[in-house]
């Protein structure tokens, strides 16, 4: 890595509607810009900067290009400029624009019949954390759903101490075997209502999050919905790495991972980790019925990670849909040091790597293998190559941490490949 001394990145939230936003004085930065409380689109500053007014407009479009191209009749590149400049003196330039996705979303009558919710949240020795991640769900507008905390193989009682004294209508159940997925499936078979959302004790949930779940579960097809993850702060160098090599963010426009998405993928493997992510997930509770429950081998206390992933496979091999909507967002408390972030980029390989294999043990597709004896070796043979070539650059830290997690997910695997996988 770089010796330069790391400066904390800036988050700045851009409303549109308000207008151009100034332009940047040269600090690094990360810019996350919203049309209607809608994420639209995000860029990073810390290398090239706009020079003028015209160049960082030019920026901000390239920024929000895919977004604007779903939600907004087809602009040209023309009125995709004009509208930068309108939004402050005529906030409603959009309107007449809207396309029929954006329509669908935002504009579709509300059911009367909406489905009930239940939050679940899996927890581990991070007491401060779980009070600041209930404390915003208190402030929900959605007033009518269960918490459920499920209180994994503590070793204090800290968290029970706290729902029992501060947040007395949480459902609070310990789980003494330890394992996130294990943690996960207790709180699926304690939760009663119909949506079960699923968020982490890290994270900082919106108060319009749990009725935006609620409204997103209209096909009845979907058994799981994503959406996006913000970083909450970029304070450390850690935070910054994982955002932009390894995070959450899943893009600016909704994406349906369906049948069809499955069966073009099956042949060189079925990125399912591009659905989504576990701190920001809800599916129907009909679907551990249908597909069973995580699998308990995988996921923090065991393999490292992947439960999550390989579930919205399950669920696609099934024939069922997975949806990802970016305006259904959290913001995520990203690692603060190199150590604590190298054992999470370890894990997600190695958990990467065990999931992949479990997904070939139950359905036999051989794109799962392919994946692990050609694409994940062709990768990393290009990666140490531009090592090689460019040893300074940051995307190469943790290239060996990486390898080496690859190689842990298959000894775990072979290990417990006939170990039990869901509760009896």
């Amino acid at each position: 890595m770089s010796k330069t001394a790391y400066s904390p990145r800036k988050i700045h939230h851009c409303r549109l509607e308000e207008g151009i936003p100034p332009l940047p004085t040269g600090e690094a930065a990360y810019y996350l810009f919203w049309f209607n409380n809608i994420p639209m689109g995000h860029l990073w500053l810390d290398s090239v900067y706009p020079k003028d007014l015209k160049e960082w407009e030019k920026f901000i479009l390239n920024a929000l290009k895919k977004a604007f191209s779903y939600y907004f009749k087809p602009l040209t590149h023309s009125e995709s400029q004009e509208l930068l400049h309108a939004f402050k003196d005529n906030p409603s330039y959009l309107n007449g624009r809207f396309s029929s996705n954006y329509k669908k979303i935002f504009q579709s009558p509300i059911s009367n019949e909406l489905p009930s919710i239940s939050v679940v949240i899996c927890t581990r020795n991070r007491t401060s954390a779980l009070k600041e991640c209930l404390s915003r769900l208190f402030l929900s507008t959605e007033q009518n759903f269960e918490i459920v905390v499920v209180d994994n193989a503590p070793s204090d009682n800290g968290t029970a101490e706290l729902i029992k004294n501060e947040f007395p209508s949480v459902n609070y159940v310990l789980e003494p075997r330890k394992g996130l997925d294990i943690a996960r499936n207790t709180g699926a078979m304690t939760a009663t209502g119909e949506i079960l959302a699923y968020t982490d004790d890290d994270v900082i949930v919106t108060p319009e999050w749990v009725s935006q779940i609620r409204r997103s579960f209209a096909d009845p097809q979907t058994m799981s919905v994503t959406g996006l993850v913000i970083p909450y702060q970029l304070q450390t160098e850690a935070q910054c790495f994982f955002e932009r090599f390894w995070g959450f963010n899943k893009g600016h426009q909704p994406l349906v991972f369906d049948k069809d998405y499955f069966e073009k993928h099956i042949p060189v493997g079925v990125p399912a980790w591009d659905v989504g992510a576990g701190a920001n997930m809800a599916f129907r509770k009909t679907v551990f019925e249908k597909v069973g429950y995580f699998d308990e081998r995988l996921d923090v206390g065991a393999s490292g990670c992947s439960g999550d992933s390989e579930y919205w496979y399950r669920i696609m091999a099934e024939g069922y849909t997975c949806r990802y909507f970016p305006h259904i967002y959290v913001y995520h408390q990203h690692r603060e040091s190199w150590e604590d972030l190298k054992k999470q980029i370890h894990a997600y390989m190695r958990g990467n790597v065990s999931s992949v294999l479990v997904q070939y043990q139950k359905y036999g597709h051989k794109g799962e293998l392919y994946r692990l004896s050609r694409s994940l070796p062709i990768y990393y043979l290009k990666r140490i190559k531009y090592a090689i070539l460019h040893p300074k650059s940051k995307h190469n830290k943790f290239i060996f941490e990486e390898i080496k997690g690859c190689f842990s997910g298959w000894r775990f695997y072979l290990k417990h490949k006939n170990s039990h996988c869901y509760p009896l």
